[in-house]
């Protein structure tokens, strides 16, 4: 254990002050006894002296003497006292000084191995502690029985031959013990066994992915005339069907561009009607996202007027209440004379100017002390918002804006005013979102007005899907009165862009063999197109997994 240095000096100093102590104690000893010897002869002699004297009145009357005054009789025991008092006191103190000084030494003795200890696990000590040597006694057993004897080493698999040799050596006990020093260079130089079990034992090592697909799939592989060869267990993999297509005449459609916009029944815009600063309501500022109902309290605008105008504000209120109060008393003046002149007309005056007075000092007081509510005007979630608390709105200026999510509409413009005249309200159509979103739109009607050279048409979406937004493109394919056109309808899903650019379908010419077409469309609705040509009567085209049989090429 490591000791600090105060503790030691703390254990020398009881020490030291220890042994003063009794060298003191043992030097006051004897000098109390020396002064009781020496008093105890004259306590003597005044004994003597009186027996004398009785001695000698009894033969006859003698003169009085002077007697010297007899010194206490508790000397001898006062000193008994203070001796083995001081005794006790020596003991006591010795006791108490050597208990102090070792609890001192144990309690500093502990601190300072507990902050060793807990610099060298913090690494503060870099100090390297002594490490005793490790003997495995199991590796000494081990080779014990090679050392022992001199016969070949025989695999662990016979057992019978290592009983045969075991039993001389055990015969002999003595002998071996005295033959391993001799024989210490013969068993360094014979081999240990090796071991076989380990040879055969090879650690397993992970099988490559590619080896893997290649022994679980086929590959797939171009041919030389531009087909590709695409096993089954890579289309079941890709999940590949395919359907017969089939020549129709199918009525064409009008694509329309468009975008997304709120039901006008179902959107509303909440905003400032005065210069004031916006305030949270006790439910907190709605976000976007968030879902309000009609009526609720989105914020609070606190009117803001300057010093100069506050002021202003205050000395017109003041003055409005000064004349209320004059004319107040006025017309209860008048009221209370009946012989005034005119008093009937005098009294209608007075009351209309009183009126008068309140009404513009009603319309001053909210500019001190009144706030604007803003409400929700409709039931929806928030699309947009601008409040941020302490900022200072502007009179007209948006603060949120609700949108119904179940309540869409989509935007159309067309440059030529003939789609718009042929078409009616109420008649059905579809629509596409570029994520691949279908979904079905009614026709609702356009307005006689142009915007920008083109005829804005608007269409309500029967089922909005979920996660549609206000603003996204769409195009709406609408049905028209042009003839029947001749040609396949493929689902949409079958037609895909090859690395040119062109669009393509795939073609199953042979169970494991697909051939890409290129093709011709025409829209139908937002699920089917017409293939016009390009691809034969009857062949069996792709219409799921196309996009993995695109990556081939």
């Amino acid at each position: 254990m490591v000791i600090n240095r105060p503790a030691r000096r703390f254990a020398r100093r009881s020490k030291r002050a220890a042994v003063a102590l009794s060298i003191a104690i043992a030097a006051a000893s004897p000098v109390a006894a020396h002064a009781g010897g020496a008093e105890q002869p004259q306590a003597v002699q005044p004994q003597a002296a009186t027996a004398n004297a009785s001695a000698a009145g009894a033969a006859g009357p003698a003169k009085p003497t002077a007697q010297p005054p007899t010194p206490a009789g508790g000397l001898e025991s006062i000193t008994q006292t203070a001796g083995a008092a001081a005794g006790y006191l020596y003991q006591g103190s010795t006791g108490l000084l050597w208990s102090a000084g070792d609890m001192l030494s144990s309690a500093y003795t502990g601190i300072g191995q507990a902050l060793y200890e807990t610099a060298y696990m913090m690494g503060v000590n870099k100090t390297p502690l002594p490490r005793p040597e490790f003997v495995d006694t199991a590796t000494d057993h081990a080779q014990a029985p090679v050392m022992e004897s001199a016969a070949p080493v025989v695999p662990t698999t016979a057992p019978a031959p290592v009983q045969e040799t075991a039993q001389p050596t055990a015969a002999s006990p003595a002998q071996e013990t005295a033959a391993v020093p001799d024989s210490a260079a013969e068993t360094a130089a014979a081999p240990p066994p090796e071991p076989a079990e380990e040879q055969v034992r090879a650690p397993l090592q992970p099988i490559p992915a590619g080896l893997l697909a290649n022994l679980v799939y086929d590959r797939s592989a171009r041919n030389a005339d531009g087909s590709y060869f695409v096993p089954k267990g890579l289309q079941r993999m890709f999940e590949v069907r395919t359907e017969r297509a089939a020549v129709s005449e199918v009525r064409a459609v009008r694509k329309l561009n468009g975008r997304v916009v709120p039901d006008p029944k179902a959107h509303g815009r909440v905003e400032a009607g005065l210069l004031g600063r916006f305030e949270a309501p006790e439910t907190g500022i709605p976000v976007v996202g968030d879902e309000v109902r009609k009526g609720q309290i989105l914020g609070m605008v606190v009117p803001v007027v300057g010093v100069v105008d506050r002021s202003s504000v205050r000395r017109e209120i003041a003055r409005l209440t000064n004349e209320i109060r004059i004319t107040a008393e006025s017309l209860e003046i008048t009221k209370q004379f009946s012989f005034v002149p005119f008093r009937e007309g005098k009294v209608i005056q007075l009351e209309t100017r009183l009126q008068g007075l309140r009404q513009e000092r009603e319309a001053l007081l909210p500019l001190l002390k009144t706030q604007e509510y803003l409400r929700a005007p409709v039931d929806g979630v928030i699309a947009s918002s601008t409040a941020v608390t302490g900022r200072v709105t502007q009179p007209g200026e948006m603060v949120f804006d609700i949108v119904n999510p179940k309540q869409l509409w989509v935007e159309v413009t067309v440059p030529d005013p003939t789609i718009a005249a042929e078409a009616s309200p109420g008649s059905r159509a579809s629509a596409r979102t570029p994520e691949g979103q279908s979904m079905a739109v009614t026709y609702m009607g356009s307005g006689p007005s142009v915007r920008q050279q083109s005829i804005p048409m608007l269409f309500r979406i029967d089922n909005p899907p979920k996660g549609l937004r206000v603003g996204r493109p769409v195009a709406v394919l609408m049905p028209g009165e042009q003839a029947a056109t001749r040609g396949m309808p493929v689902r949409r899903a079958a037609v895909a862009v090859g690395s040119d650019g062109i669009q393509q379908v795939w073609e199953q010419t042979e169970p494991e063999t697909f051939v890409p077409r290129v093709v011709q469309t025409q829209d139908i609705d937002a699920q089917t197109v017409l293939v016009l040509n390009g691809v034969t009567e009857g062949a069996r085209i792709v219409v799921r997994g196309t996009g993995l049989m695109t990556q081939l090429q």
